[in-house]
């Protein structure tokens, strides 16, 4: 998932219950699967201490594309596809330039 992305940023309140999305992001996204994919990939994590702040998420990917998830909506599993989505369409373009 990390192979195409440049940089994450996570922003989220630990004490919110929309938070949870957020952090099953950020558990993907330290795995040692991923790390191993994309060492040089920045990942930020901010953290608020107001509950009702809101849980987002900015992907950029290596073309310069920027997803901006606002993550109270959706659930960890929605974020990966929205982000793996886009992630798998650069792996398939950069083959075909490839080859």
């Amino acid at each position: 998932m990390l192979k195409q992305i440049s940089s994450v940023r996570v922003s989220f309140s630990p004490f919110s219950p929309t938070s949870t999305s957020s952090t099953v992001f950020l558990n993907r996204v330290f795995s040692k699967k991923n790390q191993a994919a994309n060492p040089s990939c920045k990942v930020t994590v901010e953290t608020t201490a107001f509950s009702k702040d809101p849980s987002v998420i900015d992907v950029t990917f290596k073309d310069g594309h920027k997803l901006h998830i606002n993550a109270a909506d959706l659930t960890g599993d929605h974020i990966i596809a929205q982000v793996s989505k886009y992630s798998k369409r650069l792996s398939q373009q950069e083959d075909l330039q490839g080859q």
